[in-house]
């Protein structure tokens, strides 16, 4: 469903809703499909509720190592200190480990996926809204709707996967026109 339908949907303003960005996933489906990643995070929350109350967003992103990339490494120092300064944001990182001078991301999926997991257990939520399109996401999903919660999966078409929208009681499409209004001058 695109997320401009989702408006259609009737909602309980007393639900709750966290909402758990993976943020490398963000950032490449945003740099692919709206060539531009200076996204508002309050006004893209706001979109996600939709009416309903936000409790928290929880940002997870891999560092870069200041040794090895330090004008990139500022660079994203920079932004993480500015998501720190939005209301209700908690950011969540891991320092990216190298393979073959690659940058690989370690240990980031399991910290949304346990703090995914907790929040429903100790009854934080009543629905999750998951920002991503990795499939490794769908089991802990499927513990999450057992614990009786509901799951929102909202991602771009290009980063989708069908192991994480069978898994979510509702899956969000994002689109560029989403993100009218949405990005910093």
């Amino acid at each position: 469903m695109k997320l401009a339908d989702c408006k259609t949907l009737s909602v309980n303003s007393g639900e709750r809703v966290q909402i758990f960005i993976d943020g490398s996933n963000l950032y490449h489906g945003l740099k692919n499909d709206c060539q531009s990643t200076k996204l508002d995070y309050s006004k893209f929350a706001d979109l996600l509720c939709r009416s309903r109350k936000l409790i928290r967003v929880n940002y997870y992103t891999g560092t870069l190592d200041a040794q090895r990339n330090p004008a990139g490494a500022v660079s994203q120092q920079k932004f993480l200190g500015n998501m720190r300064q939005v209301p209700y944001v908690t950011v969540k990182h891991r320092p990216l480990t190298y393979k073959n001078n690659i940058p690989v991301e370690k240990g980031v999926d399991i910290l949304i996926a346990t703090d995914m997991l907790t929040g429903a257990l100790r009854n934080c939520y009543d629905t999750a809204i998951i920002v991503s399109g990795d499939g490794d996401f769908a089991p802990v999903l499927e513990e999450i709707k057992r614990a009786g919660k509901q799951i929102e999966n909202a991602t771009f078409s290009s980063c989708r996967s069908d192991a994480l929208i069978n898994a979510s009681d509702l899956f969000i499409e994002l689109t560029k026109t989403d993100f009218a209004g949405c990005f910093l001058g």
